[in-house]
């Protein structure tokens, strides 16, 4: 017979204390009130292979089109870091910690767009010494700058859904909510950049890399993506148990000692 606690559970999202541990709801019913959110992540992150495929978009602008997505993730995640908890009930390290993380994120973003336009516009780095023809042309198109809007209202969207509507303002504090973005910058946006170059140099720009690029790109932001749902879960549950904000937070592993014996100094 399973545990009353662990069934009552099971049944609905309320989160349960047993043993002094605090039980998430399943991870299935987690991620199926997070299907929508999800799926529109996976549909929006696909665009830039019908610019591969059908527009001939150059690396640059499929690796511009996801630091655009960036920006727009960034400007959303500020927004909820303020509204986090409500701005009347933040502390003042609260506040100080939005602002270093608006000034730290945005000056990679600035720094890595202008690295994606020295590098993927041939600026620095040209393959088989001839600089890459028309590299700016999606630049000049509506295609592209449809599938930047788009990346601009999938992060809208998502932040209704899963800040708004799912309640997340009234359980995360700031530092959770800025971890996600960070991550996402440090994780995938670098990883854009060095992927982006394997195409750009050794592949010559081909199609199969580019497509490549996307599909690892739409792999690696639907798995952070489904990190971030689950570990919205456990924070709520944590808060809903009664435990506080703060008490969330991860702790800093403290430094083990060295086994073996001490060894005296010597005389």
């Amino acid at each position: 017979m399973p545990d009353p606690q662990v069934a009552a559970a099971m049944r609905d999202d309320r989160p349960q204390v047993g043993g002094g541990a605090v039980l998430a709801p399943p991870r299935w019913r987690t991620l199926i009130r997070a299907a929508p959110g999800l799926a529109l992540i996976v549909a929006v992150c696909l665009l830039p292979l019908w610019g591969v495929l059908k527009l001939e978009w150059s690396v640059l602008a499929v690796v511009s089109a996801y630091v655009a997505d960036g920006i727009a993730d960034g400007l959303l995640a500020w927004r909820r870091a303020r509204l986090a908890r409500g701005e009347a009930g933040q502390s003042g390290s609260d506040r100080v910690l939005v602002r270093e993380f608006v000034r730290t994120y945005f000056t990679v973003v600035i720094a890595m767009a202008l690295v994606v336009y020295m590098v993927f516009g041939g600026r620095l780095f040209k393959p088989g010494g001839v600089a890459p023809e028309h590299p700016y042309a999606a630049f000049a198109t509506w295609q592209f700058w449809a599938v930047v809007a788009a990346f601009f209202a999938m992060r809208a969207l998502v932040y209704l859904w899963d800040f708004v509507l799912g309640g997340e303002a009234d359980f995360l504090g700031p530092a959770a909510v800025v971890g996600e973005p960070l991550r996402r910058l440090f994780v995938l946006q670098f990883g854009v950049v060095i992927v982006g170059l394997v195409v750009y140099w050794p592949l010559d720009s081909s199609t199969r890399g580019l497509v490549a690029l996307v599909l690892l790109t739409v792999a690696a932001n639907l798995v952070l993506a489904v990190l971030d749902r689950l570990r919205a879960a456990r924070i709520r549950a944590a808060v809903a148990a009664g435990m506080t904000v703060e008490a969330t937070r991860p702790r800093p592993v403290k430094a083990q000692p060295r086994a073996g014996r001490k060894r005296g100094r010597r005389r």
